[in-house]
């Protein structure tokens, strides 16, 4: 079974590619659209800019918390090997 979407959005006609597991967009294909003048493209072109931008903040934010994440977990696995007394108990050890 295939762990992808194809989606038709009903709003604007773009075609997605969704991924079952992380519900994130894989592909989109958008309807192709008729300009009318320059100054439409202009302003989807700063449109888009934003988007981009915004979904850059985003995904660096994300990465600084995995960041501070795995450095906790560090941390955490660091306290627990300083705590272990000598050698590691071993079912030859037992008889």
């Amino acid at each position: 079974m295939s762990s992808k979407l194809e989606i038709t959005c009903p709003c604007c006609d773009a075609k997605l590619q969704v991924d079952q597991k992380t519900g994130e967009v894989l592909w989109k294909e958008e309807k192709k659209k008729e300009f009318s003048s320059l100054s439409d493209m202009v302003h989807d072109l700063a449109e888009h800019q934003k988007e981009s931008q915004s979904k850059f903040k985003k995904q660096k934010e994300l990465e600084k918390d995995k960041a501070r994440i795995l450095a906790e977990k560090f941390k955490e696995a660091q306290k627990n090997v300083d705590k272990s007394d000598g050698k590691p108990l071993r079912d030859f050890d037992l008889d």
